[in-house]
């Protein structure tokens, strides 16, 4: 059991998901020309993956974290700076004339990373399960129900978290719900 929630915790880290559910809604985007859509990915990987994924292997190798940030005082500088990086990335796809609903997904990551951030300092939510919870809000209010099925991802990554002994079960429903609730309405209020 240890090694399969090891394998999912890997597989639907959190810097796995936003390049796919960035991915989907720009490709699937009919008014963008195939330039746009490469410039628009370009910004979207590189300011809620790369930089951060770079940010982080920094502390790492510095020795200033470990591989899965089990310590909570551990996330407030990664937490932070993830933020910072988030919103770079919001302003340049505003910049740049991004669909609403790229560009406030993007916002969603600053703004529910901050609150991620301000719980920290009290309590370890589940980065893992708020990951999975953000793309699934942005990507059904994209594409609708027939995202339903990818539903049972949240459920599986919760568990391999509990079953780590990463999280207890309230960290990782309060990551899904506030990845969840929030994406979706912060992207009801922005994009409807």
């Amino acid at each position: 059991m240890v090694t399969f929630a090891k394998v999912v915790s890997n597989v639907f880290h959190p810097l796995t998901m936003p390049p796919i559910a960035f991915t989907l809604l720009i490709a699937t985007n009919p008014v963008l020309q195939t330039r746009d859509k490469f410039a628009l990915e370009a910004i979207t990987l590189a300011f809620s993956t790369i930089f951060v994924a770079g940010f982080l292997y920094y502390l790492l190798r510095q020795g200033k974290i470990d591989e899965d940030i089990k310590a909570r005082e551990d996330r407030i500088l990664p937490l932070a700076v993830s933020i910072s990086i988030y919103f770079v990335g919001f302003a340049l796809l505003l910049a740049v004339d991004a669909p609403k609903i790229v560009s406030a997904f993007m916002f969603c990551y600053a703004s529910n990373t901050l609150i991620l951030l301000l719980i920290t300092r009290w309590w370890k939510v589940s980065v893992h399960t708020t990951s999975i919870g953000g793309p699934l809000a942005a990507l059904t209010f994209h594409f609708g129900t027939v995202m339903l099925p990818f539903y049972i991802v949240l459920p599986i990554v919760a568990v391999s978290r509990v079953i780590l002994k990463r999280h207890t079960i309230g960290q990782v429903i309060v990551g899904a719900l506030i990845g969840f609730g929030l994406t979706a309405l912060q992207l009801w209020y922005v994009v409807e």
